[in-house]
Order: structure tokens, then C-alpha cells, then sequence
């Protein structure tokens, strides 16, 4: 005995769902983010989910990686630098290899000069970003007229920041010591 489907052409034999009130969505410029939107911030996007990206990695490569420094011959010692090394290459590799090429060079070369300053950071006991900007508003100010002031003062105090030499760098200027830890690691 063949059963009748109800068709979209009659009416009575479908139900009528209630309909949830739509929710207005404003444009674009008008949205702000909070903790009732549910959209991620860029920065929850890059960092909110390491720790599960973490684990996902060691599910990926942990086992070889530890196999392959194991078969070393090495001091016990030096086979934890081993891996380190070999898994920061690793996610290095990786982070470049999923972007489009003139994008990985961009982050190749920003990489390089973070891991330069936090080098000299760490090596003279300062905080370069935080001096400069700590200087430049002790010198500059905090109030600009229009975004052609504020960059017009950036660039001037950038040039003399970066270029001149500074107690706290041993007489050295900061791109003296950024190129200094550059060429150590072969990064120019």
C-alpha cells in the first residue's frame, strides 16, 4: 500500500514550524564584539586555542620525534635540547609552509627581529618596545592633532631611538645590537 507524501505544493499537508524572532545582525562597522556575539576576536583566533593546538601537534609528531632523537647518540642530557630544536624547526616549517610565499618571508623577517630584540632584552636587562614607547611619549607626547602628526613624530623618534647610542646598550644604538644578534643566529 503506497503512502502519500505531504508536497511542498499543499499546504494543508505540511505543519507550520513556529519561527524563532529573528535576531537582528548589524552591518559590519556597527558590530562590536562581546561575549554575547559568539564571533572570535582576531586575537582569540591566534592565541585563544594554543594549548588545544598543542595537543593536536604532540598527537602529530611527539612519537617520531622523541623515536628519532632516541636513535641519536648523544648524551641524555643533550637529547631534551634535540628535540626542542628539531620540534621549534618543525613548527617553524610549518607556519611558513601554510602561507603564501610573500606572506611566510613577511613573518620570516618578523620572527627574526622579534627574536632579535627579546635576545638583546634578555642579554641587557631592558625592554626595548616598552622604552621606546615610554620615551616617545615622555618626549612627544600622548595627544596628536591628526594620524600625519602622530606618524611625522614616530618616524623622527624612530631615527633617533633606533640609531642612537644608548647607556642601557653599553653605548650601542639599537640596530647596532639588533644586527649584532642577527648575524650571530646567521639570520642576515
Amino acid at each position: 500500500m503506497a503512502t502519500k507524501k505531504a508536497s511542498k505544493s499543499n499546504p494543508k499537508a505540511k505543519k507550520q514550524q513556529p519561527q524563532a524572532p529573528k535576531k537582528k545582525v548589524p552591518a559590519p562597522e556597527e558590530h562590536v564584539h562581546d561575549e554575547t556575539c559568539g564571533c572570535m576576536t582576531a586575537t582569540q583566533e591566534m592565541f585563544g586555542k594554543n594549548a588545544e593546538r598543542s595537543y593536536a601537534l604532540r598527537d602529530l609528531w611527539f612519537e617520531s620525534l622523541v623515536a628519532a632523537v632516541d636513535q641519536q647518540v648523544a648524551p641524555e642530557s643533550n637529547k631534551r635540547e634535540m628535540l626542542f630544536l628539531t620540534l621549534s624547526n618543525s613548527i617553524l616549517d610549518m607556519m611558513m609552509d601554510i602561507l603564501p610565499e610573500e606572506v611566510g618571508v613577511v613573518l620570516a623577517e618578523n620572527i627574526d627581529d622579534y627574536l632579535a630584540v627579546t635576545l638583546i632584552n634578555k642579554k641587557y636587562g631592558v625592554d626595548l618596545l616598552k622604552t621606546f614607547q615610554e620615551e616617545f611619549m615622555a618626549k612627544k607626547g600622548k595627544e596628536f592633532d591628526d594620524e600625519d602628526k602622530l606618524a611625522e613624530a614616530l618616524a623622527e623618534f624612530e631615527e633617533e631611538f633606533w640609531n642612537g647610542p644608548r647607556k642601557d646598550l653599553k653605548g650601542k644604538s639599537p640596530n647596532q645590537v639588533v644586527e649584532a644578534a642577527l648575524k650571530h643566529y646567521e639570520l642576515i
